[in-house]
């Protein structure tokens, strides 16, 4: 409902069905006032109660009038009271102010003009519907003026989770700001793709974070890459979090500091979705409703792959495969980089490559179990003869620069044009040439797309091609280029449709160059911005999202060919790729460095919706050593995309005996647990949880500690994964949140903390070089493993094994925030003296469309442990021990059904930290 008080009058108009809005007149803005307002209306606002001033050399805004309902939104003007910093442009009035409720725990608030820029919501693809009405978990609250408004959880002492009296609000053509206030306390998680020099959690000096996709390598540190995120999770000491949302494509500042975060745009509306929490996971669920909830992958794309750049024939692949196999390594799917096509044009086979050879060689991996998945890159060689090219001026799918015509960058096989992913005739072009590649015998059973930033050697507004550009390597632009509005040669006309400020925006990001300087121009080395899609729209507005654009293109066209699931690995990124597609890190270094900036760069990308996310294993620039592709294969086993990918050299794991044998363990491991990763992926599907997760995300309560751990992660509801990324070292020091934990090789039990306390410990794990990295299930949970095989399909069909890991004591507390840890079903509550596990296996055909809510496609475990008689073979009682019991039920809707063969259950272990349990068959690989 919406509330209008006057508190001195005691005043009250009231409107059913919208979020509380509270309008707080202009003379009880004083700071005694507001801070008694806030007390009346439980909201903390500000700092100890007060509630700061806009800066008074800023832009102000006054709400004018009151709010009137349209299309769902209770919509209001805001006409500005002073404007600000001239050199930045004019200011906009009057604006819009739309407040919308989307679900009872998501709020949009929309503040924008006429005829600005908006991401188009149709881009965005397994989102939910609005479902608005009844009561919210939030409140809205604004001073009129000079305006600014503040997002709380209703009830007493509800937190606040946004308030813009922080800072000034801004809103000029190219450039739009807004501050909010955030407790010093909370942990700040997000944004990127960065690799931050800091670790998973944002560092909170005023240094700024640029937002604009950018095709530079992860060697530099804190700077912008390939993806941009504009979501930021608050974490709080009482366990509590929530997500701030800006849906704006436009490149950006965001400026994490000691009390705020800053929010400073290009271009387009200030869109927020403010998520509500109020736990880690219901934050991830409450994005995933509004960008997309993740894409379910096939299940055998979580077999390990394998890709280099430069293997040099198709004979020189099929001996890779074999090297895995004699080495024992199980691999799953074989991707080829660009050296298969001719010269590196889309759609080719080059030298080496010829047809029946790779016909063959992709007809034996599918024999074998096995996958193949090629590269594609955007660019299109300009090459009169080469049909992609031909047929796609034919259809006119390609961008247009300031001139009218076909822009022009340079890539791998030189000058090209790139195609305009929005165009609807574009996803046509696209898809028919996949499905030209398929026709030939090529069975692909999913797409690599790369260099999708988009990547370009050359820099400018206008580039010409002389026709003298050779393929190469060196990324040294050949084309004669020249920035500005005014650089086209005599006799032809700039569209003059483009303005004046998109050539020299008046103000500059932090977009970073390989060099390390800051705050570059936005068309250096991608797309111009000054470059037009089809419907007149301006790269400057649309630059960040064209991975999204044409992953979504490869999608409806893979779903269109094959019928069934796809897979689709996208370098480029935004919020809600995720839906559409797997990511990698880029292109990182041989370095332990490297190795461990991985982890936080797959966790960030896990809270923002993009839980298939990996690193290429042992690097994929320099030349590692032994000891670094041995400890960065036995991390990488437990990424949730797994990838050998190298470039100088050679990094395959059987080039060394060591290697060998630390990725044959590590990996079977993997095969084994693939039937609670691909239960983590459902999850992620259903409720939009990572599947590798940060410690503050799944133990909140324990935040003190959580907060610093960036070299672990927690896979799925129940593994901890704790892997050596340190030179030379022969252990790990790990830290072991409040719960009973189980080493996953040997089942032995070690307690993560001290009986009654709500915090871990730290203990150390020898780990030799030839080991896998030391894993261990949580007490409290069910663990399904299969029996293994060398591919994905033989180890679904193969006997499972139930881990039932029981808590140390009944009386033991589970440690603060333990609960938010389980993404699946809690267990059912427990009678005092017995101690409950459970968890669940969700299981399909592997590869049909969407996901099964069949009653025969997820199976609950709920275990307990209770004390009771001891029976002898006499069947006389003898003492009381501790009996346990398990019970498998089918949940989904319906009857029972679906198309999955189900393996035989082969085993049930329980395990209990009083003394050492039984290995099943098998466990025993150390």
């Amino acid at each position: 409902m919406i509330r209008q008080r006057d508190i001195a009058a005691g005043r009250r108009s009231t409107t059913e069905g919208l979020p509380m809005v509270y309008a707080r007149r202009k003379r009880l803005a004083a700071p005694a006032t507001v801070a008694a307002l806030a007390a009346l209306i439980g909201m903390a606002l500000g700092h100890e109660g007060s509630a700061p001033s806009p800066s008074p050399s800023g832009s102000a805004y006054a709400l004018n009038g009151t709010f009137t309902k349209v299309d769902g939104a209770q919509r209001a003007a805001l006409g500005l009271l002073a404007g600000s910093a001239p050199e930045l442009g004019q200011d906009i009035s009057p604006l819009t102010l739309d407040v919308t409720p989307i679900s009872a725990t998501v709020l949009r608030v929309r503040i924008g003009a006429p005829g600005r820029w908006e991401v188009p919501q149709a881009l965005f693809t397994n989102r939910d519907a609005p479902a608005a009405g009844g009561a919210t978990a939030y409140e809205l609250s604004y001073v009129a003026s000079p305006f600014w408004f503040a997002v709380a959880r209703t009830g007493a002492g509800g937190a606040t989770v946004f308030n813009s009296s922080a800072g000034p609000l801004v809103f000029k053509d190219q450039y739009l700001e807004i501050t909010t206030s955030v407790a010093e306390t909370a942990a700040l998680f997000g944004l990127g793709e960065t690799v931050s020099s800091g670790g998973l959690e944002l560092r909170r000096d005023g240094r700024p974070v640029g937002l604009w996709n950018r095709d530079s390598s992860s060697l530099h540190p804190d700077q912008n890459t390939y993806g941009s995120r504009p979501f930021v999770m608050a974490v709080h000491p009482d366990a509590s979090a929530h997500g701030i949302l800006l849906l704006n494509s436009n490149a950006m500042d965001v400026v994490p500091a000691r009390a705020s975060v800053s929010f400073r745009a290009t271009g387009g509306v200030l869109d927020f979705y403010f998520l509500l929490g109020p736990t880690p996971a219901a934050v991830a669920e409450q994005l995933a409703s509004v960008v997309g909830r993740p894409a379910l992958p096939p299940y055998w794309s979580l077999g390990l792959m394998n890709s280099k750049y430069g293997y040099s024939s198709a004979a020189e692949c099929q001996g890779v495969v074999d090297a895995y196999e004699a080495a024992g390594v199980p691999l799953e799917t074989f991707i080829s980089d660009s050296q298969y096509m001719d010269h590196d044009q889309d759609f080719t086979l080059g030298y080496g490559f010829h047809l029946y050879d790779m016909q063959v060689f992709v007809a034996k991996l599918h024999a074998n179990g096995q996958r193949w998945v090629p590269i594609l890159d955007p660019g299109i060689h300009i090459r009169g003869g080469y049909a992609p090219y031909d047929s796609g001026i034919a259809q006119d799918v390609f961008l247009r620069d300031i001139s009218g015509g076909y822009y022009v960058g340079q890539v791998w096989p030189g000058a090209v044009h790139f195609p305009d992913f929005m165009k609807p005739s574009t996803v046509a072009w696209w898809g028919g040439l996949i499905e030209g590649m398929i026709k030939q015998g090529l069975e692909l059973d999913g797409l690599w797309l790369d260099m999708n930033e988009v990547s370009n050697y050359c820099s400018g507004d206008y580039c010409v091609d002389q026709g003298n550009v050779a393929p190469n390597n060196t990324f040294v632009c050949s084309l004669q280029c020249a920035s500005g509005k005014h650089v086209l040669p005599n006799g032809m006309a700039a569209n003059s449709s483009v303005p004046d400020g998109v050539f020299a925006p008046p103000y500059a990001i932090a977009n970073w160059d390989s060099a390390g300087n800051a705050r570059r121009p936005l068309g250096e080395k991608t797309l111009a911005v000054s470059v037009r899609h089809y419907d007149r729209t301006l790269e400057y507005d649309v630059h960040n999202l064209y991975p999204l654009f044409q992953a979504a293109a490869t999608a409806q066209a893979l779903q269109r060919l094959r019928g069934k699931r796809s897979f689709i690995l996208s370098r480029a990124n935004w919020l809600g790729s995720g839906a559409y597609a797997a990511h990698w890190t880029g292109d990182t270094y041989s370095s332990w460095d490297d190795l461990r900036a991985s982890v936080a760069g797959i966790l960030s990308a896990g809270l923002a919706g993009i839980p298939f996310t990996g690193a290429d294993i042992c690097g994929f620039m320099g030349w590692p050593t032994m000891e670094l592709c041995a400890r960065w294969a036995a991390a990488g086993a437990w990424y949730p995309f797994a990838r050998f990918h190298h470039a100088d050299g050679f990094a395959e794991p059987f080039r060394w005996p060591e290697v060998a044998r630390v990725s044959q363990v590590s990996f079977s491991w993997r095969v084994r647990a693939l039937p609670a990763l691909y239960t983590a992926f459902y999850e992620a599907r259903i409720r939009g949880c990572p599947v590798a997760r940060p410690f503050a995300f799944a133990f909140p309560g324990d935040l003190a500690n959580a907060r610093g751990v960036h070299l672990q992660w927690l896979l799925g509801d129940s593994l901890l994964v704790s892997p050596v990324v340190t030179e030379g070292a022969t252990s790990v020091t790990a830290y072991l949140p409040p719960a009973t934990w189980y080493s996953l090789y040997t089942l032995e039990a070690v307690d993560g903390a001290p009986y009654g306390a709500p915090y871990g410990r730290s203990i150390t794990l020898q780990v030799a070089l030839t080991e896998p990295a030391p894993v261990h299930l949580m007490g409290g949970y069910v663990l399904p493993l299969s029996a293994g095989g060398n591919t994905t399909a033989a180890a679904r069909a193969a006997p499972l094994t139930l881990l039932v890991a029981f808590p140390a004591d009944a009386a033991a507390k589970p440690g603060l925030g333990l609960g938010s840890a389980r993404c699946g079903p809690a267990c059912a509550a427990a009678a005092p003296g017995v101690l409950p596990a459970c968890g669940h296996m969700y299981l399909d055909d592997g590869e049909q469309l969407g996901f099964a809510t069949a009653r025969g496609t997820r199976l609950t475990f709920d275990g307990v442990l209770r004390k009771g008689p001891s029976y002898n073979s006499s069947a006389h009682a003898s003492g009381d021990a501790w009996n346990g019991s398990l019970l498998l039920s089918w949940s989904g809707k319906g009857t029972c059904g679906g198309n999955a063969t189900w393996p035989p259950l082969d085993e049930v272990a329980f395990l209990g930290r009083r003394r050492r349990a039984r290995a099943p068959s098998g466990h025993r690989v150390l």
